[in-house]
């Protein structure tokens, strides 16, 4: 049962670890044919330990988005790492798929975060599967 347990609790801390390295790393932002200049309206804090979005906290910004094609839209940015402080009123440059050129593209941090999540998915994946053996060799029938 410890293994189970221990299985379980470092396949989501290695899966954590995974998404907050890849906090530092984004979309290429040279690769984006549409780009903007994005006011941010107002943020919320979220955080320290998420779900799905690693450890620490980060912001999630409604930003009105004035795209270089006269285009503009209102938008909920809520990817960890994205925003580094900004407060409303302040202004970024945001590539379509959500980059900028703040926060570039990193082929090593993207392996490593695939890396941690892979590990830490698959010793979840087996903690969750023992518990089901177990559950089924307790149950009658």
């Amino acid at each position: 049962m410890r293994l189970t347990l221990m299985l379980v609790v470092v396949g989501w801390l290695l899966f954590n670890a995974g998404t907050t390295i890849g906090r530092f790393t984004g979309p290429d932002f040279t690769g984006t044919t549409d780009r903007g200049v994005g006011t941010v309206e107002k943020c919320e804090r979220r955080g320290p330990i998420t779900l799905f979005d690693g450890v620490g906290w980060f912001d999630a910004c409604y930003v009105w988005v004035e795209w270089d094609r006269n285009a503009s839209e209102r938008l909920l940015i809520d990817d960890p790492g994205f925003f580094q402080g900004e407060k409303p009123g302040d202004t970024v440059r945001i590539g379509y798929g959500i980059s900028r050129p703040e926060v570039p593209y990193s082929a090593t941090l993207g392996l490593l975060m695939y890396l941690f999540c892979g590990a830490g998915v698959l010793l979840f994946g087996v903690g969750l599967l023992r518990v089901a053996a177990g559950l089924r060799r307790r149950s009658p029938g």
